[in-house]
């Protein structure tokens, strides 16, 4: 009987500010903030992985046991590169087709 591998959920994550922020700066700081909170074996646990950004909008995948800890992290990202941001995850799937296809129809 095959093994299911790692269930994965893909966030869409959109951040509010009077500047344009990166894609690199923005997912920097995502990743700096996951190895703060929950330290190098909580990061790779979580399983976070950047996928798509465009518009201020960003797709970003990680390990479906660990979306309350990803959200927290996203919470508590306040600036980026001395750049006062919001950031905040506005829906979350099993698929990024599906994903994409919500995002589009809002």
């Amino acid at each position: 009987m095959p093994v299911r591998g790692i269930r994965r959920r893909y966030l869409a994550i959109k951040i509010y500010s009077e500047n344009v922020v990166k894609e690199k700066d923005l997912f920097n700081a995502i990743e700096n903030k996951i190895n703060f909170l929950y330290g190098v074996v909580g990061a790779s646990r979580i399983g976070y992985r950047p996928i798509w950004f465009e518009n201020g909008i960003a797709i970003i995948r990680c390990n479906h046991l660990w979306v309350p800890q990803i959200r927290a992290v996203i919470s508590h990202i306040q600036e980026i590169n001395g750049i006062p941001v919001m950031v905040q995850v506005i829906r979350i799937s099993g698929t990024i087709k599906t994903l994409k296809k919500k995002l589009k129809n809002e």
